[in-house]
């Protein structure tokens, strides 16, 4: 068979028929939107099944699917109680005067009242200077000691003082 003219155009005509076609439910897609669609003509038979989320609903929409409230589970086991806690926190003060000469010591000695524990402890020169040390030992379950040593030639003692933290302590 040989092509003719007419023969080209109605291919011609076919394509741009297949063309314009295709694009046509594309173009469609793009132009319809919610403002276009007359309120109340969308049924539940127009929309897909499980299609629908949680957000799609107002609040009121949403309070109505709720279904009546189901029976009392049974109560749990009480859990462990837990520990109690610190309490009647209180700080003991002593002080020593450490000699103003080189090699001088004083060590002072600290305990909390009965019923109490140390649970930390600190020591500090009145007035800090270079050659002052001092270090902090726990000595028991309730007091702490500290000891202090110059190591200057200051002629001027100074004061080394230790502050105990006291607390209640169950068990």
């Amino acid at each position: 068979m040989q092509p003719t003219s007419r023969t080209a155009l109605a291919v011609v005509v076919a394509a741009l028929a297949l063309i314009v076609s295709a694009g046509a439910g594309a173009t469609a897609a793009r132009l319809v939107t919610g403002k276009d669609i007359k309120n109340g003509t969308v049924t539940s038979a127009d929309v897909k099944n499980k299609s629908l989320k949680a957000r799609d609903f107002s609040a009121r929409a949403k309070s109505r699917l709720r279904g009546p409230t189901g029976a009392t589970g049974a109560t749990g086991a009480t859990g462990a109680q837990g520990p109690a806690g610190i309490s009647g926190f209180e700080v003991v003060t002593r002080t020593v005067g450490i000699p103003g000469i080189i090699g001088g010591t004083g060590t002072v000695d600290a305990a909390c009242p009965a019923g109490k524990k140390a649970i930390s402890a600190t020591a500090a020169y009145a007035a800090p200077l270079a050659g002052l040390l001092s270090q902090v030992t726990r000595t028991s379950d309730t007091a702490f000691e500290a000891t202090g040593l110059n190591t200057l030639a200051l002629i001027v003692d100074q004061t080394l003082t230790l502050d105990v933290v006291c607390a209640t302590i169950p068990g």
